[in-house]
């Protein structure tokens, strides 16, 4: 039913004129990818809200406009955490937004593309454990603990209310989206998410908690110690968008002989190759303020390193340092914003706060 109601909302929006295209995933043998339709008659293909979440929406719309604006007006149905990456990379300006309407859902999570591909789990016993006020335990790590699983404010332009409602409900998130429904006849509905806003929230902390990478150095050379360099955890990230790649330069890496035994002789023997840590601390550094939590890391990495509690949980820490939401707030990005005078408390603080 909420598929189906919102394929009928795609085609009177298409029938009325007011969107040209729609972007939202679409069925594959064995798993859903995103597709881009221009045409009533393929509505019908798109299942908007899936169970698998193979690729970050945003990361699409970032492909398709970056080089300049959407040539006709473009409905994106996008879950939360997408959402929130196309607000993160407009900032970047890696997506031209003016020509796209964000039609955001209260999300009951997604299961890990290998095990939709073995298990089959559909959306509807997401749905039905979402409605009775349970977080599914087939989706994903990320999924359990997100901050926003459902619409916010100012974060996209139509709501789809899901939870805490019998039948789903359209609302505006931004004047663009009161005016889109207004255009469609449609009276925004109530529904009360708070309690699975909650759910969430009360995860996330006890995740936080319990979940922390100890040891120093070594410990996070434990915890990534099956790593095989393949780098698909920046290829699935949406935030990790530059052309040129410092750590795919392999000749930044090339060290003389004497090198790797005086770094072995200085560290009582080094764990090869070399530069596996370095490209994951890297990857922290660049994007850590501006992770949204999508989790795609971790669902994208071959030998199942739980990437997102490294990456996740870093970046909880590096966000609060700043006071910056990504996605939330309209604040410029940290890395594009230089103060002068601010973090002098951490001048100065070796390891262990001296």
């Amino acid at each position: 039913m909420s598929n189906e109601k919102l394929r009928e909302f795609i085609k009177t929006a298409m029938s009325k004129g007011l969107i040209g295209a729609v972007m939202a995933p679409t069925p594959t043998e064995t798993s859903y990818t995103h597709a881009l339709i221009t045409s009533k008659r393929d509505v019908d293909k798109l299942v908007p809200i899936a169970p698998v979440m193979q690729w970050n929406g945003a990361d699409m719309l970032r492909r398709i406009t970056r080089l300049g604006d959407a040539p006709r007006k473009t409905l994106a149905i996008l879950r939360p955490c997408e959402a929130r990456t196309f607000k993160e990379l407009v900032k970047f300006n890696q997506i031209k937004p003016d020509n796209i309407i964000v039609l955001v859902y209260d999300c009951p999570g997604t299961v890990h593309v290998r095990d939709y591909a073995k298990k089959k789990i559909e959306l509807e016993t997401l749905l039905d454990e979402m409605q009775s006020g349970k977080i599914s335990d087939s989706v994903r790590e990320a999924c359990k603990i997100c901050e926003y699983p459902v619409p916010v404010e100012n974060v996209g332009d139509v709501g789809y209310g899901l939870f805490g409602t019998d039948d789903p409900v359209f609302f505006p998130l931004s004047e663009k989206g009161s005016e889109f429904l207004s255009a469609l006849g449609i009276t925004p509905g109530e529904r009360d998410a708070e309690k699975w806003v909650r759910i969430h929230r009360e995860n996330r902390a006890k995740w936080l908690e319990n979940e922390r990478i100890t040891g120093g150095r070594k410990g996070i050379e434990d915890f990534l110690s099956s790593c095989l360099n393949c780098h698909n955890c920046k290829n699935m990230c949406p935030i990790c968008f530059c052309k040129e790649c410092f750590f795919e330069d392999r000749t930044i890496f090339e060290y003389n002989p004497d090198k790797y035994y005086d770094w072995a002789d200085d560290k009582e023997g080094i764990r090869l190759p070399t530069d596996k840590v370095l490209f994951h601390l890297g990857r922290l550094v660049h994007m850590g303020t501006s992770c949204i939590g999508c989790g795609l890391c971790q669902q994208a990495c071959p030998v199942d390193i739980p990437l997102y509690r490294l990456f996740g949980i870093v970046a909880h820490d590096l966000q609060k340092v700043f006071n910056y939401t990504p996605g939330i707030t309209d604040d410029p990005p940290p890395v594009m914003d230089f103060r002068e005078d601010e973090l002098h408390e951490f001048e100065g603080l070796r390891e262990g706060g001296e």
